[in-house]
């Protein structure tokens, strides 16, 4: 029976070791385990992180563009109502002094225009006018003929500042179109 208790023995320690090392093993593997699933949590942390602020910038990247293009917008309708005011500006220019030449015209010719204004009623309707002298209707073909050549000068200088003008706002287009692609290049560099 010595023997045999001697072997048990053995055999129970042999049993009890194997035990040991499992636990030994198994402990080992729980604590990479946790330190396997702390570096992962740290590493989807700052991934997390990163896309935070990728999404803010691209925010912010938006809301200055949205910004920009109302800023744009905003000061291409100053401009329109700018342009027509100016050009409101030139046509009352034009009349009046087209009205001044009338008015020029009537008193060289002695208080009677040829050409009353449209607005005035003719308060002598009916009434014979005056024969004028040759030398005054002579004075007159003149002075509409110069009339006439100050206004087709007029005509055509008013058609040169509307091509300048359609040029200049070509121009501005042009230059406008190539900031925005510069600023999207230095944004995207």
């Amino acid at each position: 029976e010595p023997v045999r208790s001697s072997k048990l023995k053995n055999s129970e320690q042999s049993e009890g070791g194997c035990w040991k090392y499992l636990s030994l093993l198994m402990i080992v593997c729980t604590v990479l385990s946790l330190c396997l699933n702390a570096f992962q949590f740290k590493l989807i942390d700052g991934y997390l992180r990163d896309i935070q602020e990728l999404n803010d910038n691209h925010n912010i990247r938006y809301s200055d563009w949205i910004s920009d293009r109302v800023s744009d917008e905003k000061c291409k309708t100053d401009m329109n109502k700018m342009e027509t005011h100016m050009n409101n500006r030139e046509t009352e220019k034009t009349k009046l002094q087209q009205e001044v030449t009338r008015l020029r015209r009537a008193i060289q010719n002695g208080g009677d225009s040829e050409d009353p204004h449209p607005d005035q009623e003719d308060q002598h309707a009916g009434d014979t006018p005056l024969t004028p002298h040759p030398e005054k209707k002579k004075q007159r073909r003149q002075q509409r003929q110069l009339q006439r050549d100050q206004e087709e000068l007029k005509r055509q200088q008013e058609a040169q500042r509307q091509q300048e003008e359609q040029r200049r706002k070509q121009e501005e287009h042009q230059r406008q179109e190539q900031m925005k692609v510069e600023a999207q290049q230095h944004q995207e560099g």
